[in-house]
This record gives structure tokens, sequence and C-alpha cells, in this order.
């Protein structure tokens, strides 16, 4: 959860906004914005919609996973979805699952060793 955080701390240096300006932005209270960038509360589902609806160029699949988002410039849409079948994106944990609550909220599930 740290790296969502990060990555959206760093889309907000980008962006050069503060907590309380997004906060603002989005129509949110500004401490659940803190709160979320400090560490305390976990974005939710509902936190991260609001972004995008925010900033349509901002690639919600980059933001979640780290992955940037895929070209289409030279390929089709299938060719991507058949790479991404076939071949795991070196950035993304295969020991990590991220489960979507119905109600906005999400759980990290970690395996053990």
């Amino acid at each position: 959860m740290k790296e969502i955080v990060a990555r959206i701390e760093k889309w907000m240096s980008a962006k050069e906004l503060t907590a309380p300006e997004l906060a603002q932005k989005l129509q949110m209270n500004r401490s659940t914005v803190v709160h979320i960038l400090g560490g305390r509360n976990k974005p939710s589902v509902q936190f991260i919609v609001n972004l995008a609806q925010f900033d349509p160029e901002l690639d919600v699949r980059e933001l979640l996973t780290g992955a940037p988002p895929p070209s289409l410039n030279n390929v089709g849409a299938k060719q991507i979805v058949n790479d991404m079948k076939h071949q795991p994106s070196p950035r993304l944990s295969h020991k990590e699952l991220i489960v979507l609550n119905a109600d906005g909220t999400y759980k990290t599930f970690v395996e053990q060793q």
C-alpha cells in the first residue's frame, strides 16, 4: 500500500498539489486525504475513482501497480492482452493479492514464506 501512496504523492508533486488543495479539488475532507497520504488510512476505491475523474490523463493501472500504460502505437489491443497473459510484468509482485470489496474498501494479502 505504501507504493500506491508514494505514486499518488509523486503524481501530486507533478501536478503541484498539496494535500489540502487535492482534498478541495476532489471535494473531500482535508483530514481524509492527509490520513491517506500519512499512511493512517488506506486509499479507498472511491478515492482512486475521484483521482481518475479529476485527472483524465492519470493511468489508474500505473497508479495501482506501478506498471507503465501499454502503448497502442504499433500494437493492437488484442496483442497487448495476449502479451499480458503470457508475460508477467517485472514490476508486479506475484505474492500480493488485492481484493476489492463492493463497499469501496479493499484488503491486501501478502504470501508468507
